[in-house]
Formats: C-alpha cells, structure tokens, sequence
C-alpha cells in the first residue's frame, strides 16, 4: 500500500513543521494525570513525528499500514541512531500488542481515512485497549468545514525537486467523502521521467459523532482543540486536536 507514494511523500510534505507539531503534542502530554514516557503512534507514515518525539526521549512504537512507508521511517531513525523506536506493520483499527503504553497518538489526519463511524469506534477500542489507566488519546482530523471551504474540488500542482504532482479533489458531500486523485512525474537517474497514480479518500467526521463513540467506549475528560492552540475547537474550524483520557 502506498508502495510508490511513499518514495515521493516527503518532498510533498515538506513544508510541515513537524518539530512545531512534536512540540505542540508534548505541551498536551504535560496536562495527562499521568506521566508520559511511553508512545504509541498509530500511522506513522515516513516517521519524521517518530523520530522527533524519540528525539526528545519518548519511548516509541510505530505503526503503520504501509511497508514502503515504514521502510522509510526505520532508515531516518537508523541515520539518527535512535534505539527507543520499534517500528510495527499493522492496521490502526485492529492492531494488537501485549503491551500497553502512556500515550496513543496519531497524526496528520490519519483518522481520515477510516471509512466508516464503524472503522472509528474500531480505532478508538483499539487505542483504549492499548492504554495504561489515565493514559492519553490523542488525534487530529480535517473537518468537514475544511473540506467545503478549503479542499473543495480544486486541483493543486506541486512541482518540487524531481517530482511533478497533479492533485484533484473530488467530494461526494452526499457521503461525506473526499477522494484524492494524484498523478505523479517523478525524475529518473538518466532525467527520463515515471509516470504513476494513485487515488485516496478521506472521511469526514463531525465532533459529535466522534463524541458518542469516545464517551461509549469509555474515554472521558475528552477536549477538542483548534489545532495548535489550547482555544476550543469546533466544526467551523480547519483542523480539530482531540485529547481524551482513560479511566
């Protein structure tokens, strides 16, 4: 999954600050009951939030459904040297390890991409089994504010390095579905180029539904947040940081 993306994601998405985001998520971690030590990443696409929360002393477990990106992911953190990340093939929704941890996080709107409120409370069962009692969730989404006014059915070109991207956003509003339709150039050694496709899809999901399934499956003292901030986040909002705790 992902085999060919992975080669290109990080060109792609390098304009994310993922230290900032590393550090927004370790303020979070400074409001739990209990002290974070140990990480659980569920999507951990190339590693680099892995490697920067490993960087500032986490114990980290990695896990991701792609094995193209988690080769990715265990080269930067063999180049760093880092020995307190274990790197894991596995599925967000169903992922079983016999070990429990401090913190379960995933980021980057990864929870978009479970395609239904039935996959969601699946992850969300799957994060509180993997939790120690007072132990943190935490996880971002896309709303579907951004998805109207934001995303839309626009199309992006990303020409950066060797890499020509053609984006197309393709919404289904009806089914609360954005579907990604991204066709790559991507430079040869001998400057011929590799033509590929992929096609995604995002979910959209809204506070109250994300809600019952968090408050049903036991988590509370749950916030949404407007990302990167401690302001109260809302469906108006791009971008939400949900942070819920483990009784």
């Amino acid at each position: 999954m992902y085999e060919e993306f992975a080669q290109v994601y990080d060109k792609l998405m390098k304009e994310i600050d993922y230290l900032k985001w590393s550090e927004y998520l370790q303020g979070l971690f400074l409001n739990a009951n209990r002290e974070i030590n140990s990480v659980l990443e569920f999507g951990c696409g190339t590693g680099n939030i892995t490697c920067s929360l490993a960087d500032k002393g986490f114990e980290m477990t990695a896990v991701d459904l792609s094995e193209a990106m988690l080769t990715f992911a265990d080269e930067k953190a063999r180049e760093k040297g880092f020995k307190n990340i274990q790197f894991y093939l596995g599925d967000m929704s169903n992922f079983e390890i016999d070990q429990t941890y401090d913190a379960v996080i995933s980021c980057c709107d990864c929870v978009n991409y479970l395609p239904s409120l039935e996959s969601l409370q699946s992850f969300l069962v799957c994060s509180h089994d993997r939790l120690k009692s007072k132990g943190l969730l935490l996880f971002d989404i896309n709303t579907i504010s951004k998805y109207k006014n934001i995303i839309k059915d626009n199309t992006y070109i990303y020409d950066v390095d060797d890499v020509f991207c053609v984006w197309e956003n393709e919404p289904d509003y009806a089914k609360k579905e954005m579907q990604f339709n991204l066709t790559f150039f991507s430079e040869n050694p001998d400057k011929t180029y590799s033509r590929f496709e992929e096609i995604q899809t995002q979910y959209m999901y809204t506070i109250d539904e994300i809600n019952r399934c968090l408050t049903t499956i036991g988590f509370h003292k749950i916030k949404y947040f407007d990302f990167g901030t401690d302001s109260q986040g809302s469906d108006d909002r791009e971008r939400i940081q949900i942070v819920a705790e483990k009784k």
